[in-house]
């Protein structure tokens, strides 16, 4: 028998839908799932020198492995699509490809991944745009990957949920590395060691990032897929070491992170009590995560090697966190024993309940500004110890000088480019270029090279423009919108929401970066995959063809 060479298997296989269906079916959730075991378990823990370079380290393993997942997913996904049209055309129906299975979210990601290139050609910085800023690499290529990621992880995935399992057990240990750093038990033999690098994730604002959005994962499978038995128990092991992780880390960003996390669980769990009595426990689990972190700086007064004076330190130094847990869990064990006496919450009692949290909200945030206004204005006794309170350069651990510094910088951007932005991941080559901007970083950051504004938003608009920002946003808020309407029916859904919130929330005073936007980009690609498979009811896999 004479052997067929590769293109004519390539011919067989496109011509033989039944078969080939099957085959680049099960090829194509093959090669996802080991993509995303890869990434969601192995890429965390990857660390070449230890902490030196451990930017551009994490980078290559991710770049790498992403650039050959998505050649060998585009080769399958490419075959999938040449079969889909061979069998439209052989049944001559009218469109030979159905545009109308793009969704909302597809589309945002096609506008976006083709103004990050219009940026890229416009930019005066071509070299840094394509890689991005050494030991950021946000550039195109990246973005560009996680775009294409996003297309066909969306259409192979089979939705099997012990990925969540995988990402719950790797990121408890990394969670648990952190702790053990913070208090100067140190696992890894790393030559090299600084309180401010911890775990197997660097920069503690990038281990602040990972966190914000991948522990919502465990929180939400606690409050919404409903675990029992011993998937309760470990869910909730895992809610109690990543609020510990949390409060050891050491940046005060977390806080942002934990409002943004309790808000939108608290808005969702308003559509049925279980839920809601869960959050009760929720809430307490965080209070005495913090009163377990002082226990063991009590047992090891030496061992903790952090600022003691941060947000974070002095909640857990503080008894409010007692009480809170306290009471928390004093409400919850009262819910729970009355809860059989319940109604499930009306419609009416629901919209209530979410007008009441998002005013108390919006209500704290006013007093802030204007406390804070005031404070900075002519000054309020007694708060001059509240850094927080006083809206200068120094405000946010240098924060108020970077927004400043994203602000004057986008002032002095041409029209074009504050549609197209100056190029992707080159904040820096033009913030620097500005003489009276870089002499005031100079002035606040010494010899400390600013990459971003500390505000996602803000840098995106140097970066990317106001186009890319509103196609960036667009992405996230669209596959949001689209599972908070359909997880009414499907609760697993809120997985996402949550998880891309929280993301979003966190970056208001942080930045992306190669261990948390990746994260984001796959979710977002999974919820769409979820999305499809539930508006088809169920996944067939005897259909000829799938739906592209």
């Amino acid at each position: 028998m004479q052997e067929k060479n590769f293109p004519a298997i390539l011919i067989t296989i496109i011509k033989n839908n039944n078969v080939g269906g099957i085959v680049l079916k099960n090829v194509g959730s093959i090669f996802t799932t080991a993509y995303l075991l890869l990434m969601f378990g192995i890429y965390p823990f990857f660390m070449d020198q230890g902490y030196v370079n451990i930017g551009d380290s994490k980078y290559r393993f991710f770049i790498y492995c992403s650039l050959g997942a998505l050649a060998i997913l585009s080769l399958i996904g490419v075959i999938h699509v040449l079969q889909v049209v061979s069998q439209r055309y052989k049944e001559k129906e009218a469109y030979l490809i159905n545009w109308d299975n793009l969704s909302i979210t597809g589309l945002f990601v096609l506008l976006y991944a083709t103004e990050i290139f219009i940026s890229y050609t416009l930019s005066d910085y071509r070299q840094e745009a394509l890689w991005g800023t050494e030991g950021w690499n946000i550039g195109l290529i990246l973005l560009l990957a996680l775009c294409g990621l996003y297309f066909w992880l969306s259409l192979f995935w089979d939705g099997k949920s012990y990925i969540w399992y995988v990402c719950m057990a790797a990121s408890a240990m990394v969670f648990i590395l952190g702790i053990l750093d913070r208090f100067s038990v140190y696992l890894l033999p790393l030559e090299v060691r600084d309180p401010a690098f911890i775990s197997t994730l660097g920069n503690i604002n990038w281990f602040c990032g990972y966190l914000s959005v991948l522990s919502p994962i465990g929180i939400s499978i606690f409050l919404f897929h409903s675990p029992t038995g011993a998937k309760r128990w470990i869910s909730g092991i895992y809610i109690g070491i990543a609020f510990i992780a949390g409060f050891c880390q050491g940046s005060s960003s977390v806080m942002l992170f934990w409002s943004a996390l309790f808000f939108i669980i608290l808005w969702i769990s308003t559509a049925r009590k279980s839920w809601l009595v869960d959050c009760f426990l929720l809430v307490s689990l965080w209070g005495f995560s913090a009163q377990a972190v002082r226990i063991m700086r009590i047992l090891a007064p030496d061992g903790y090697n952090y600022d003691t004076n941060s947000l974070c330190a002095q909640l857990t130094d503080s008894s409010i966190t007692f009480w809170v847990g306290v009471i928390s869990f004093g409400i919850y064990l009262l819910l729970k024993l009355k809860s059989h006496k319940w109604k499930e919450i009306d419609s009416e009692m629901q919209i209530l309940i979410r007008r009441l949290i998002t005013g108390l909200l919006a209500g704290a945030v006013l007093i802030w500004m204007f406390l804070a206004g005031v404070n900075t204005w002519i000054g309020i006794p007694g708060f001059e110890k509240y850094s927080s309170l006083l809206l200068n350069h120094s405000w946010g651990n240098g924060r108020g000088a970077t927004w400043q510094a994203g602000i004057n910088a986008f002032r002095e951007m041409t029209f074009i480019h504050k549609l197209f932005g100056v190029g992707p991941d080159c904040f820096s080559s033009y913030v620097y270029s500005l003489p009276d901007v870089a002499a005031m970083l100079r002035e606040n950051f010494g010899s400390s090279r600013l990459t971003n504004a500390h505000n996602e938003l803000l840098t995106g608009l140097v970066n990317i423009g106001i186009f890319g920002i509103c196609f960036y946003l667009g992405i996230f808020l669209s596959l949001i919108g689209r599972c908070m309407k359909t997880a009414k029916d499907n609760p697993a859904l809120f997985l996402y929401v949550v998880c891309l919130f929280c993301y979003l929330a966190h970056n208001m005073v942080s930045f992306a970066q190669v261990l948390n936007l990746p994260f984001a980009f796959l979710l977002i690609a999974m919820g769409e995959k979820e999305l499809k498979m539930y508006r088809k009811k169920e996944i067939n896999i005897d259909n000829k063809t799938q739906c592209f």
